[in-house]
């Protein structure tokens, strides 16, 4: 008899816990629950995919501007794209046909227009031209319609006849023009 009471206790608690999942079922179905904000993604930083070998280009008049290909990129809803290992290739549009390349280990790129930041992470943000200049820097940001680079920070450039450092600047990508901000110090070599 001590089985039978055993077993009639564990019947009666499924059916009653069965009555409290039912019961509960009737009582919530139509009422709206809402997760909190602290559990939901943001609305624009939904992560839509992550990828393995990430390229981008532009093109006016059929002719390739730029290009940035990347190791790795997650890209997200609001058209934004977290990169690692980063390199922007970028073709001349003078005469002289001059071209850079960007390097940094991440960055973000807004997909819908090309613009982009890039940080340092072990090593610094670098722009390479093929006339033989070289800057370096902490971070940069890319405005791709204006085919323009900008940093805050400090930086150095070198080329085959100047010297220069200083902090903040903006130039084309090509370091045809620069403009600095702070602190410029240029050593003119021959």
């Amino acid at each position: 008899m001590n089985l039978n009471s055993k077993l009639f206790k564990v019947i009666t608690a499924l059916f009653a816990l069965l009555a409290v999942i039912y019961g509960g079922y009737h009582f919530l179905r139509g009422t709206d629950i809402t997760v909190p904000s602290l559990f939901r993604p943001s609305p624009n930083e939904r992560l839509l995919m992550s990828m393995d070998g990430f390229r981008f280009t532009q093109s006016e008049n059929g002719n390739n501007t730029w290009r940035a290909n990347a190791r790795s990129a997650d890209l997200y809803e609001n058209k934004e794209a977290k990169l690692k290992d980063i390199e922007i290739f970028f073709t001349g549009s003078g005469k002289d046909k001059l071209e850079a390349t960007l390097n940094g280990e991440q960055g973000v790129m807004d997909t819908s227009n090309g613009n982009a930041t890039i940080v340092r992470g072990s090593r610094e943000v670098r722009i390479a031209t093929s006339d033989g200049y070289l800057l370096t820097t902490n971070s940069l940001s890319w405005q791709a319609g204006e085919r323009l680079v900008r940093s805050a920070d400090p930086f150095k450039l070198l080329g085959e006849e100047i010297y220069l450092e200083g902090v903040g600047f903006s130039a084309n990508v090509d370091m045809r023009s620069i403009l600095v901000k702070n602190n410029v110090k240029a050593v003119l070599q021959e």
